[in-house]
């Protein structure tokens, strides 16, 4: 399998996803870096004659994908009614 399950779910119901990875550098006082912080951020969205978008972090991007199908799952979802298509 090259996607986790949930994203393909997510995939297969008409949203786009996306993964996007960033690290958080935790540092002291003095500026030693004492760790990094991994965060992986999945977001979906959906044009239903209206945009959806949905996101949730995850310190494995499995866990990130967990975590927006509960996001989507409990309808935490970020809805624009405004949007203008551009025609061809």
């Amino acid at each position: 399998m090259l996607q986790p399950p949930e994203r393909r779910e997510l995939e297969r119901g008409g949203w786009r996803t996306t993964l996007d990875y960033r690290e958080n550098h935790v540092r002291s006082l003095d500026g030693r870096l004492l760790r990094i912080e991994p965060i992986w951020i999945a977001v979906a969205e959906r044009f239903d004659g209206h945009v959806s978008v949905a996101s949730a972090e995850g310190s494995t991007a499995e866990e990130a994908w967990q975590n927006l199908w509960v996001e989507i799952d409990e309808a935490r979802i970020t809805t624009s009614y405004r949007v203008r298509v551009a025609s061809r």
